[in-house]
């Protein structure tokens, strides 16, 4: 399940992101820039550390790491 354009979503919602519609000019809040900021950098990395974390735990059989 990909989950991270739901949290990323979150956040932005979290930060007050407003939408813009056809012919609409929105400016942004600081909580919405820092929400962006954050979707796109501090995010992707938490999900990869935490799937790093669970892709260390996992360890192949021995009949899949026996040379042939």
């Amino acid at each position: 399940m990909a989950a991270g354009p739901y949290l990323y979503s979150a956040a932005l919602a979290l930060g007050g992101y407003a939408a813009a519609r056809a012919d609409e000019d929105v400016t942004q809040t600081g909580g919405a820039h820092t929400a962006i900021l954050l979707g796109f950098t501090l995010l992707p990395a938490l999900l990869m550390a935490a799937a790093l974390a669970v892709q260390s735990r996992y360890s192949l059989d021995a009949r899949f790491t026996a040379p042939r």
